[in-house]
């Protein structure tokens, strides 16, 4: 029996395994160990779950039929040493034995799986094994429930289960009510983002026609100058205009330039100044890093800047939502840290940025399965986690790895980008 890959469930949750399982159509076994030594585990062919097993008992598939009704104890115990004795699958023999029908047998595992899941869910701890090949004693079975299904029926009840168990705080709920149906406003791109996009999706266009937009501003002029000579493009001469900014960095480079310095000046009236900027200093921390960690890798760097910059702007829409309402610090921060990487991909997808960017900035808190990571995420968590801890918190070994990147490497691009971003707050 091959193990396809273990993981901690407080580092990888089930329902980001299975569906993975399901995504992928694989067969195999996943087995889970949570509250002690406590095991169970789910037996999944072609992505669907086709048996499921427990030692609590309770909680195993011949009990849930006697407790419905649809089979007798003696007659569980006889078709499971029966079924052992032909090797034919006990769910395959209650079938065609005619002990139960198909549709009724499904209905009742499938209330089986979602009281195994539930259990999972409601565990942070514990441990998942994935093997394969799936033992004889489950194939070709009757049963073939859909994972996804499954994991939404299951994650249904537990939050329905918790409503009912604690008072929730009602203000989060009707934040939540709006922001899953979309009733906000995504912010305004700044004007001159918008024209310089459009430039860059036009094939005609020049860095001359580039020049001549930005001219119109001085002060971006100058703010664009300064970055350009900064330490974070060291080693490339000294640039003395416009001109020779845009050929010797290229027209995407400055359009991430002026990206920054704009965003770098938003004002919302809904959010209080000192959250909003405290989120655009970050956002624009991890950009240069990111960007800096791209060009060690021989990345796109340019889509590593963009991808940091806007990755946490989704934040600043949560926060205007919330304005109205008095919410509990601690679940407004759970409510920042699983919304906003949608809502952050909605306003890429608003700002007309490549759909490589919206993605990035949708998934850029997944984590690779199986050891199938995608390189620019792994690049952005080690930007973000950097940014956050100032250095000093622990990297991901693997990530690093898959990157080929040394930790002293991080720490040199580190230093640079937050001198950049020092220099860019004194504009």
């Amino acid at each position: 029996m091959a193990v396809l890959f273990q993981a901690e469930l407080d580092f990888m949750p089930l329902h980001d395994i299975l569906q993975w399982i399901d995504m992928n159509r694989l067969s195999c076994a996943v087995t889970i160990s949570h509250d002690g030594d406590e095991e169970m585990t789910f037996f999944m062919e072609s992505g669907r779950i086709i048996y499921a097993t427990s030692p609590k008992p309770g909680k195993r598939l011949g009990e849930y039929l006697t407790r419905s009704g649809a089979l007798t104890g003696p007659q569980v115990f006889s078709a499971l040493n029966e079924s052992r004795k032909t090797e034919v699958s006990f769910t395959r023999f209650l079938v065609e034995r005619n002990l139960i029908s198909s549709q009724e047998l499904t209905t009742i595992f499938a209330q089986l799986v979602e009281t195994l899941l539930i259990d999972v869910f409601s565990s942070t701890s514990g441990s998942v094994s994935v093997t394969s090949p799936l033992p004889d004693s489950v194939v070709k079975g009757p049963l073939q429930l859909e994972t996804g299904r499954a994991i939404f029926d299951a994650v249904r009840v537990l939050d329905e289960r918790e409503r009912d168990t604690r008072k929730r705080d009602e203000a989060i709920e009707a934040v939540s009510h709006r922001l899953y149906n979309e009733d906000f406003e995504l912010p305004v791109m700044p004007g001159v983002m918008s024209q310089l996009i459009g430039l860059l999706s036009d094939e005609k266009s020049t860095f001359h026609d580039m020049a001549k937009l930005i001219m119109t501003d001085q002060v971006l002029i100058s703010s664009i100058l300064k970055i350009a000579n900064s330490s974070f493009y060291g080693g490339s001469g000294q640039v003395d205009s416009l001109q020779m900014a845009i050929v010797r960095l290229g027209m995407r480079e400055i359009v991430n330039i002026v990206t920054a310095i704009q965003i770098q000046s938003l004002k919302s009236k809904d959010v209080p100044q000192d959250q909003l900027q405290a989120i655009l200093d970050s956002s624009l921390k991890v950009a240069f890093m990111a960007s800096g960690i791209a060009r060690e890798c021989r990345l796109d760097s340019e889509e590593a800047f963009l991808g940091g910059l806007l990755l946490d702007l989704g934040k600043t829409v949560i926060l205007s939502v919330a304005k109205d309402y008095k919410i509990n610090q601690a679940l407004l921060d759970d409510l920042l840290d699983t919304r906003h990487a949608e809502i952050g991909a909605m306003i890429a997808q608003k700002w007309n940025y490549p759909e490589s960017i919206q993605k990035l900035i949708r998934y850029h808190h997944n984590r690779g399965f199986g050891g199938i990571s995608n390189q620019m995420i792994d690049l952005i968590q080690i930007a973000d986690q950097a940014i956050q801890t100032n250095s000093e918190g622990e990297l991901e070994a693997e990530q690093l790895q898959s990157l080929k990147l040394s930790y002293e490497k991080v720490l040199d691009v580190y230093y640079t980008a937050t001198e950049t971003f020092e220099q860019i707050k004194s504009l």
